[in-house]
């Protein structure tokens, strides 16, 4: 198994996407940290660990402090940045410090395994547009929120921007139910009495959801919602 540290201070997204990536990526062994320190530990008992997604923002160690420290660590380890930032500059700090990638949250988990995957390439092709992509020293291509294309091993750019109803066909019927009422407002406990389920079962619904469809709430869960025409006609 290839072992991935995960640093990601907001529980709910990072266990959802946790769930999310063990049902997608099996051989994936993910480790996971809520913090930059902790981080850092695991990361120095855990010889194995190749890759990183991390967090650009967390409440201790984050930044590009947090990216030089994983690789005073650990020099040959590959990091992801997966936030929710779409400053220029949070992009271009952090490929400057040393990242690989750098992914937005709005992105779909597809799309975080597909970069995942690329973040091992030796170099990626250089001589983008400014337009579709930040460019870092080596030739490594900073994803912009929305709008950067991946680049393949063999060139072809895939196009990146995360399209609402895709992402909704991700989650099963069973979620799907679940965002109609979260999008009601209707609390977590009132949705279990009307589901028949557990709250708890309905949490790791939510937690599922808002990583499948790369959001950090459920206020942009539900304008993800809206936007794929769950709700009625797309906007």
């Amino acid at each position: 198994m290839t072992a991935v540290l995960m640093i990601e201070d907001h529980t709910m997204f990072r266990e959802g996407l946790m769930m999310t990536i063990g049902h997608m990526a099996p051989s994936l062994d993910i480790c996971p940290a809520a913090s930059g320190a902790e981080a850092l530990a695991v990361l120095e008992s855990r010889a194995d660990i190749s890759r990183v997604i991390m967090d650009y923002y967390l409440p201790d160690i984050g930044g590009t402090a947090l990216l030089k420290r994983l690789r005073q660590v650990r020099p040959g380890v590959r990091i992801l940045v997966l936030s929710a930032s779409e400053d220029a500059h949070d992009r271009h700090s952090a490929m400057t410090a040393g990242a690989r990638a750098f992914l937005h949250k709005s992105a779909s988990s597809q799309m975080l395994l597909s970069a995942l995957e690329q973040i091992d390439l030796p170099y990626l092709p250089d001589g983008l547009p400014d337009a579709q992509a930040d460019t870092a020293p080596g030739g490594q291509a900073a994803f912009a929120p929305a709008t950067a294309p991946v680049i393949t091993p063999s060139g072809v750019q895939n196009d990146m921007r995360p399209d609402a109803a895709a992402l909704l066909s991700e989650l099963t019927p069973r979620q799907i139910e679940v965002l109609r009422l979260m999008c009601d407002g209707i609390r977590n406990r009132d949705i279990s009495e009307q589901l028949g389920v557990t709250e708890k079962t309905v949490k790791a619904h939510i937690s599922v959801i808002l990583a499948t469809l790369g959001v950090p709430n459920r206020t942009q869960a539900s304008l993800v919602a809206r936007r794929g025409g769950l709700l009625g006609k797309p906007v």
